[in-house]
């Protein structure tokens, strides 16, 4: 797996990824039980959800699968830059685009949402995270 300038972290794989995606739909799915606000919690969710200050570029799932999304030239997380964060989650949810998004992923390793919002998925390690404060 090709490296990035974190000290022990390398590119998310696509499996990880996958599986991450997929527990953010369960979530989502969830939220859309709610009566009258679920579909607006969920679609908050699913565009902000690598933006919210508490997460440190996370979704839940990408937390439980110890991926993070991060800036490539800053090598930050996108906590704070909400612009990215929709961007990435509108390109799944136009018809087409999210296809072609997929087979992006699946043949050349990264997503167009990452080369629009020039990002990129890494696994990481403990020592890459930041002292909780």
């Amino acid at each position: 797996m090709p490296t990035t300038g974190l000290a022990n972290s390398t590119t998310a794989p696509f499996t990880e990824r996958f599986v991450a995606a997929f527990i953010d739909i369960i979530i989502v799915a969830g939220l859309f039980f709610f009566p009258r606000i679920g579909w607006m919690l969920g679609l908050i969710y699913h565009l902000l959800k690598e933006s919210m200050p508490f997460m440190q570029g996370q979704s839940f799932g990408k937390h439980l699968m110890r991926i993070k999304v991060i800036t490539i030239h800053q090598q930050l997380p996108l906590t704070g830059n909400p612009e990215k964060s929709i961007i990435r989650g509108l390109v799944m949810l136009i018809p087409i685009l999210n296809l072609v998004d997929l087979w992006s992923l699946l043949s050349r390793g990264y997503r167009i949402a990452d080369k629009w919002t020039e990002t990129t998925v890494i696994h990481y390690s403990k020592d890459d995270m930041p002292p909780a404060a």
